[in-house]
């Protein structure tokens, strides 16, 4: 009798379809492959536990300055989790797509995602405007998880999801055009288009988070994805073996040599590879504490995932200021897992009923909700990239504007001020824009916050750049809503627009000089901002 396995098992991705709950079975096509759900729910777990813990020490440091003694193996934790969701999610749907109807699959792949994450999002909403905490984040575009571009969200994690809805959405486009059979060379020239766009992108784009619609088919993180799909065909003909995990090591060790972008990349690689290991390994046992600990922490992983960025800020709020960096993160962690083992459970049981209530409806009622999805989905996704596109343009603009000066100009402020005024560059003096604070987030950047906004014309467009010993460091957007000044003289037709700016500068690039910020609107018009005392 075969090992009972967990049934509608929830991830960042989506679970595995089985037959009525209750039953014992191994999940239908995995069985085939070698493989049973129980090497795949200690993956999720493995995944979860990766993100986590980048997470716990991303946080650590921005938010209370605790240092980070191994920066770049937990940034890259952070990198493998993804990539091996987005692998197991990718192996899954290939088997899904080709099983299922177009709009049953569609329909599943919703209910799967969308109801978790807006209770998820209600919830913590609720439990920080009760503590008097920012909750931020909250619009249509964000809670649509469309491909818009970047953009603040409410759980700071929601840039995954809104690349696998995108995932599902093309997979049910490919379905319905009745291709799905094509799955194959279809992942192949995905991956192939991969590789080729990769060196032609600008190096911004190839890790854009999220994406925008555009942008999608060509983002690095998709690799896991894309090579997930073709799992099923290689296993099926004896290319992936349980030894394929070895291959892993040098993928692995070669991501602390290169960029985030190239990383995913490897990462990618690394993580189809341990799915196609794992799934064709024995499966395991579902026996001992830890193990099935370890099987029911794969189940709750999409709500650990979801929940774990709030429960970090919420361990920083409870945390006495004196408590150092360890003592945050045994908090954090414990706190994240008890808020998974809570509510896992319910996302289980909320995603069985759904996914019942789905297979018992009327074709003409999953016709309609799905047809709704999508026009909402296709119109937040066109909205936000036309938006994306638009602010990229008047990035593109400014940089050109920027570097048609004098290499030295922007050296100190009195010269950058010298070099404008003598090109007849300067903004109006109706401007109203200051670097308001220069906050160090522990030991490697600088937090710059600062606003730009110019009563005569409202709806003038400025970039803010910064350049620390002439070199410019970044270039940024307004992206903050600032109705806190909307009081103040001067400011009184600001309504909804956004003129503030936070931008994160590494210390070190602010070694070899003072750091100068000007504003440039569209038509490169520049301003040097002063900053504050003491800056």
């Amino acid at each position: 009798m075969p090992t009972r396995l967990s049934r509608d098992v929830p991830e960042i991705a989506a679970a595995a379809p089985h037959s009525a709950p209750g039953a014992v079975a191994p999940a239908e096509g995995i069985a085939r492959a070698g493989g049973e759900l129980t090497n795949l729910q200690l993956l999720r777990a493995l995944a979860a536990g990766l993100v986590l813990v980048h997470h716990v020490a991303v946080y650590g440091q921005t938010l209370r300055g605790a240092g980070r003694p191994f920066a770049a193996l937990d940034g890259l934790m952070g990198v493998w989790g993804v990539a091996i969701f987005f692998a197991l999610s990718g192996f899954l749907m290939a088997r899904l797509v080709t099983r299922d109807p177009p709009l049953v699959f569609l329909a599943h792949r919703v209910s799967r995602i969308f109801p978790t994450y807006f209770a998820v999002v209600a919830l913590f909403a609720a439990v920080f405007a009760a503590l008097r905490l920012e909750f931020g984040g909250l619009s249509v575009l964000a809670l649509s998880l469309a491909p818009g571009g970047p953009r603040s969200s409410p759980l700071n994690v929601e840039w995954t999801l809104v690349l696998e809805v995108t995932f599902y959405v093309g997979l049910f486009l490919l379905a319905l055009a009745g291709q799905a059979r094509r799955l194959v060379p279809v992942a192949a020239g995905w991956l192939v288009l991969l590789a080729v766009a990769f060196p032609l992108l600008p190096p911004d784009s190839r890790n854009m988070m999220p994406p925008p619609l555009y942008l999608v088919p060509v983002t690095a993180a998709c690799v896991p994805f894309a090579g997930g799909l073709l799992l099923p065909r290689l296993i099926a003909a004896g290319w992936v073996r349980p030894l394929a995990a070895l291959l892993i090591l040098p993928f692995a060790a070669a991501c602390f040599f290169v960029d985030t972008a190239a990383a995913r990349w490897l990462g990618g690689i690394a993580a189809v590879l341990l799915v196609g290991a794992a799934v064709t390994a024995t499966p395991i046992r579902r026996e001992g504490r830890a193990t099935r600990g370890l099987i029911a922490l794969g189940d709750w992983s999409y709500v650990l995932y979801l929940a774990h960025p709030p429960v970090l800020m919420l361990a920083n709020w409870a945390c006495p200021p004196h408590w150092n960096g360890a003592a945050y993160a045994a908090v954090s962690l414990a706190g994240a897992l008890a808020v998974a083992a809570l509510l896992g459970p319910l996302d289980v049981a909320l995603y069985r009923r759904l996914r019942a209530r789905l297979d018992g409806a009327r074709p003409a009622a999953l016709t309609r909700g799905v047809t709704a999805f999508l026009v909402v989905f296709t119109a937040c996704a066109l909205w936000g990239s036309t938006e994306t596109a638009r602010n990229d343009w008047a990035e593109f603009r400014a940089r050109g504007a920027l570097a048609a000066l004098p290499p030295d100009a922007f050296a100190s402020p009195a010269s950058a001020g010298t070099a404008i005024a003598a090109r007849g560059l300067a903004l109006p003096d109706t401007l109203l824009a200051r670097v308001e604070s220069l906050e160090p987030i522990g030991a490697n950047e600088i937090l710059v916050s600062a606003y730009a906004f110019d009563p005569a014309r409202p709806g003038r467009g400025m970039q803010l750049a910064l350049f620390c010993g002439g070199r410019r460091v970044a270039v940024e957007r307004p992206r903050r809503l600032r109705r806190d000044l909307t009081g103040q003289p001067g400011f009184a037709g600001l309504g909804q627009r956004r003129i503030g700016y936070r931008v994160r500068v590494p210390a070190e690039a602010c070694g070899a000089g003072p750091l100068v910020p000007v504003v440039v609107d569209e038509s490169g018009r520049m301003a040097v901002l002063s900053l504050p005392s003491g800056g």
